[in-house]
């Protein structure tokens, strides 16, 4: 644990215009791969049983060279949408937190509403803030609702994989971890309070644990033949990762009991980021939640970086385990320098 002091929390009980989760919806790709399918295209020394043992991953979606990221956010926007039956021209306003997209400018999320063909100039925009992305964009909605939206699509999720088809390079100490996936989430008004706390800290001291390097320092190099891994993800010490996820999951976990006067008795499910099996049960430990209070569905989506959370939220409701009225507690944490956590009734 380094030495960062952390900001107190501030209570959500001066907000009197309210908001609550409307409907969530997922988007994929098409095609599913095996740990057995990298473990043979890229001749890496592994077996399968041994990577599921040690990251707990069976399989993952990769965007395909033809499929573009607008149209996987477009496939989660329809089924968030269609389960409430409303049309895209209804939001007011579209957040996506994203990791890798198809291009830099302009914002993913305007061809997305292309791809869907709206008639209305929605306020649009991408942000990035790694696997904790989803939590920071949930507690912007909510502010933008306060402040007089009535309807705010949010979307979360990356599509590196097409990057690993692209170069045919993959980095093995990663590449079996990262799939692809987009989340979408509805947050609306509401008459009365349903997001009780929200709590996001960040840790500059770990600011170099995980990176990707492209930017400037890639463009300044690009005569000189740049090396193309700093498009990849690169993780320090995975341990840092693992520590510092299962670390702040109580330090926020303790901030918003706190803040809402709850017990963790009161709390009925509690959603994550899994960037694997280990990290998820890492924290339930750390916090002291039961696994039949939690969902993980990294053995089959692996680490989607900012739609991990929300599709993990997506699995409980579409399972009908969480029913309208119970108490959530929903973290995600970004490589470890930065981490966000909420308490909302759904």
């Amino acid at each position: 644990m380094t030495n960062i002091i952390f900001p107190d929390i501030k209570p959500l009980d001066n907000i009197d215009r309210y908001s609550k989760i409307i409907s969530t919806g997922v988007g994929l790709p098409r095609e599913v791969i095996t740990n057995q399918h990298i473990i043979d295209k890229y001749n890496i020394i592994a077996t399968d049983r041994a990577v599921e043992y040690s990251l707990g991953i069976k399989e993952r979606r990769w965007t395909n060279l033809d499929e573009k990221l607008e149209d996987i956010m477009a496939l989660a926007i329809e089924d968030c949408l269609q389960k409430v039956n409303m049309e895209i021209d209804q939001i007011d306003r579209i957040i996506y937190t994203k990791l890798f997209g198809d291009y830099l400018v302009p914002a993913t999320t305007i061809g997305a509403l292309r791809k869907l063909g709206a008639n209305k100039g929605i306020p649009a925009f991408d942000m990035c803030a790694a696997c904790s992305g989803f939590i920071h964009a949930m507690d912007l909605a909510m502010r933008y609702v306060a402040s007089g939206d009535d309807y705010v699509l949010i979307l979360g999720g990356s599509v590196g994989g097409k990057c690993t088809k692209l170069w045919d390079m993959p980095d093995p100490k990663t590449v079996f971890l990262f799939g692809d996936a987009i989340a979408a989430m509805l947050i609306g008004y509401s008459d009365i309070q349903h997001f009780l706390s929200s709590y996001i800290i960040t840790d500059h001291f770990l600011y170099d644990n995980a990176k990707i390097e492209y930017g400037t320092c890639f463009e300044m190099e690009a005569a000189e033949n740049a090396d193309i891994s700093r498009f990849y993800m690169k993780i320090a010490d995975g341990n840092v990762v693992f520590k510092s996820s299962a670390q702040y999951s109580k330090i926020i976990a303790d901030k918003l009991l706190a803040d809402t006067g709850f017990s963790l008795e009161d709390i009925d499910y509690f959603v994550t980021s899994d960037q694997s099996t280990k990290i998820w049960e890492a924290q339930l430990s750390e916090i002291g939640i039961p696994k039949e209070k939690s969902t993980s569905l990294f053995y089959k989506y692996g680490n989607t970086v900012a739609a991990m959370s929300p599709l993990n939220l997506n699995e409980l409701i579409q399972s009908g385990r969480l029913k309208r009225g119970d108490i959530v507690m929903m973290q995600a944490h970004g490589a470890g320098a930065s981490s966000g956590g909420m308490i909302f009734k759904y």
